[in-house]
């Protein structure tokens, strides 16, 4: 219908959701599992831990997010959010209108998903970008203390928590749909590929995701390096023990010689 408008909130709940046994008859997706809710409203749900509503009111969308207690690895507090307006209108799909809106020629379930496919990976790389910066911001202390010629003075624990986060979102990077492969739904459907270049173009994706992955290149290299420095510091240290234990050793030599 021509001049209908639907609001899209997605958010990102957590590491990923627990999709086995979520099976329902009226879904018309099942990767990722979408379906319709009360009203005209629609539910996507991702593996990678995003779920994208669609023409659904906040009272509904927490009680489906209460629903999924037990199935969201790893909640998240402190949820990624994005959300935008689509705008049924006969013109091109997928053209950003001045306000900020999204128009869709029909409001389809396959034009839907796209939608829902872009603005889950926005959210999913939203979540991954604020844990970078945050593993960024322990790399510039750790840059300072070198910068002085010195070691940190105890950043085991914060080197393999910096190792561990990297090798999470690099994980997580993986698990997720390529940005050069097609959603499921262009395969069926590849009138519309121009609606998806145009929501990976608005959303970024690409430059993005490839944002993420030169920085956790950075990340590991620098975890690489210290690592190196921290066993050739152990290494010069186990060094001066051998020459104090062999110089005790002479020492006691002597002393018996001189005794005798």
């Amino acid at each position: 219908m021509s001049g209908k408008e639907i609001q899209v909130h997605a958010l990102q709940l957590g590491e990923g959701i627990d999709l086995k046994g979520l099976e329902r008859e009226d879904a018309f997706s099942s990767s990722p599992l979408a379906f319709p809710t009360s009203g005209e409203g629609i539910a996507v749900l991702f593996k990678s831990g995003a779920a994208v509503f669609m023409a659904m009111n906040p009272v509904d969308e927490e009680q489906l997010i209460k629903n999924l207690d037990g199935r969201i690895i790893n909640p998240i507090d402190d949820r990624e959010t994005e959300s935008v307006r689509l705008v049924v209108k006969q013109a091109d799909d997928g053209l950003l209108t001045p306000s900020g809106e999204i128009q869709i020629k029909a409001d389809d379930n396959n034009r839907l998903l796209l939608v829902a496919e872009a603005l889950a990976m926005s959210v999913a790389f939203a979540y991954d970008e604020r844990r970078i910066a945050a593993a960024f911001d322990r790399i510039d202390t750790v840059a300072q203390t070198l910068q002085q010629r010195r070691l940190p003075q105890s950043p085991h624990n914060e080197l393999l928590e910096q190792i561990g986060e990297a090798l999470l979102i690099q994980q997580r990077l993986a698990a997720r749909v390529d940005l050069d492969d097609k959603p499921d739904v262009l395969w069926d459907h590849p009138e519309l590929e121009r609606l998806w270049a145009r929501l990976v173009d608005e959303y970024d994706l690409p430059q993005r995701g490839r944002a993420i992955s030169r920085k956790l290149d950075v990340i590991r290299g620098t975890a690489d390096t210290l690592t190196d420095l921290f066993a050739t510091r152990t290494s010069h240290r186990l060094e001066w023990y051998i020459i104090a234990l062999i110089a005790f050793e002479v020492v006691l030599s002597l002393y018996d010689r001189i005794l005798k």
